[in-house]
């Protein structure tokens, strides 16, 4: 389990280079995506740390930075 899967899973599904934080679908999708690689977080640790990175990320996101203050605030 890692970040690399992580994000090559939002890759195969959004092949773009930014998150979008006004898209429900895609912050439930980032969501999914960490509790699959990372089952041991907790929902609201995970729903806290999205919206912490879509507060201090500024748009346009870009994926790299998101996955790297997600990281941060999730410590794994």
């Amino acid at each position: 389990m890692s970040w690399n899967n992580v994000d090559n899973k939002h890759k195969k599904k959004y092949d773009r280079n930014f998150v979008s934080c006004d898209e429900p679908y895609e912050r439930a999708y980032i969501k999914q995506i960490i509790k699959e690689e990372f089952p041991s977080l907790n929902d609201s640790a995970i729903d806290a740390a999205i919206a912490s990175c879509c507060a201090t990320v500024p748009a346009p996101r870009p994926r790299q930075t998101f996955w790297n203050c997600l990281q941060k605030k999730l410590g794994v």
